[in-house]
């Protein structure tokens, strides 16, 4: 567990810091090597991705994924939901003691909706209770909880409503797809036809919904169709599938249909569409909403989806071409990245310090 990097100075804890790792160590002890292994990597994964939505501007909103949600309520019955909650409850004391952002954690309809075993609620006051139990259930990470998409109970029932009917269209949506004859002959009169591009002729831009945003549900939904087209389209060895790669093959594992003829993946759409950093950074809205997950998948598609572009062109025979072109060759030699890279180097020696001293930790309980 070597967590300090040799390029960063080290700084020891001040007093709020050793109150908080006093804090962890005490919930270390008795935990096997190997456990104490996973809960650091657990831990370090957290901060990592905390470091990484540090590099943009403004309050940083941690947004939930169900799974976490369920390692805090069941962590008092099952060991590795325990295991998990510390991982993240450490992570919030890292937030408390060694950021110096404005940090929140936050739940969306889709969250709460999984949380209630896929079901609405029938009256504000069942609304009412289900929040009051999260912030109940989340309270030992010491972070505020706040609430993504809606402003009060009344939106909330809504919106859990919005979410149940979107659940029963797009799993009978997904069953047809599936259903479906994709193999197809990719020959074309040049070259070879491209299976995202069959994909996406095969969804509307206007799907029927009500909470999900219909663009990311037809991303989604594209890339499962185009592995199902490469799946049965190998039978002409002169015009073989080819796929986009390794971000498309994420995103089509985030609607299977599970043997209760439930639609998976609900809450990693949902999370998809609130927490797409590309998107954030092109709108420059002010704020940081952070995807919170464990599961590879839906964690591949948001790492892919961390990207920031700028870019500068000009207009061919435009009377302010020699401008446009001064603009373009000093776009080329700055760094348009500079803000981004100035908040990782305020971030990373804090990571660096405090996996240290958790590295330190976990060695100390490894011994006693």
């Amino acid at each position: 567990m070597n967590s300090q990097d040799a390029s960063e100075p080290y700084t020891p804890p001040n007093g709020e810091q050793l109150k908080l790792l006093e804090e962890i160590s005490a919930h270390l002890r008795g935990l096997s090597d190997a456990d104490l292994y996973r809960f650091f990597t657990l831990t370090k994964w957290w901060v990592q991705c905390y470091a990484s939505g540090y590099e943009l501007d403004g309050p940083l909103f941690l947004v939930l994924d169900n799974c976490i949600i369920q390692d805090f309520k069941h962590r008092k019955t099952k060991a590795d939901r325990a295991l998990k909650a510390l991982a993240y409850t450490t992570f919030c004391r890292f937030v408390k003691g060694w950021s110096d952002r404005p940090t929140y954690l936050a739940v969306t309809a889709v969250a709460i909706y999984e949380h209630l075993g896929r079901k609405p609620v029938s009256s504000p006051h069942a609304a009412s209770s289900v929040l009051s139990e999260l912030k109940t259930l989340l309270a030992d990470t010491e972070l505020s909880v706040t609430t993504i998409g809606f402003n009060n109970i009344q939106e909330l029932q809504r919106l859990l409503h919005d979410v149940h009917e979107d659940a029963n269209f797009l799993l009978q949506y997904v069953q047809e797809i599936d259903a479906a004859n994709w193999q197809c002959d990719l020959k074309a009169p040049i070259g070879v036809r491209i299976p995202m591009s069959i994909a996406c002729e095969a969804i509307p831009d206007n799907l029927p919904l009500k909470y999900f945003d219909p663009w990311y549900v037809k991303f989604v939904l594209e890339s499962r169709i185009e592995q199902l087209i490469i799946e049965h389209s190998q039978q002409n060895p002169d015009a073989m599938p080819i796929g986009c790669g390794e971000m498309s093959i994420a995103l089509s594992s985030l609607n299977e249909v599970s043997k209760k003829k439930l639609l998976k993946g609900l809450g990693d759409i949902d999370l998809l569409q609130v927490c797409d950093i590309n998107r954030q950074y092109k709108q420059k809205i002010g704020y940081v909403l952070l995807g919170q997950t464990v599961d590879k998948g839906l964690a591949e598609v948001l790492r892919h989806r961390h990207t920031y572009h700028e870019s500068v062109g000009m207009t061919g025979g435009s009377p302010n071409a020699t401008e446009e072109i001064s603009k373009m060759v000093n776009f080329m030699l700055s760094n348009p990245f500079a803000e981004q890279d100035a908040r990782r180097a305020i971030i990373r020696p804090k990571m660096a310090d405090f996996l240290h001293e958790l590295a330190t930790l976990c060695k100390s309980a490894s011994i006693q």
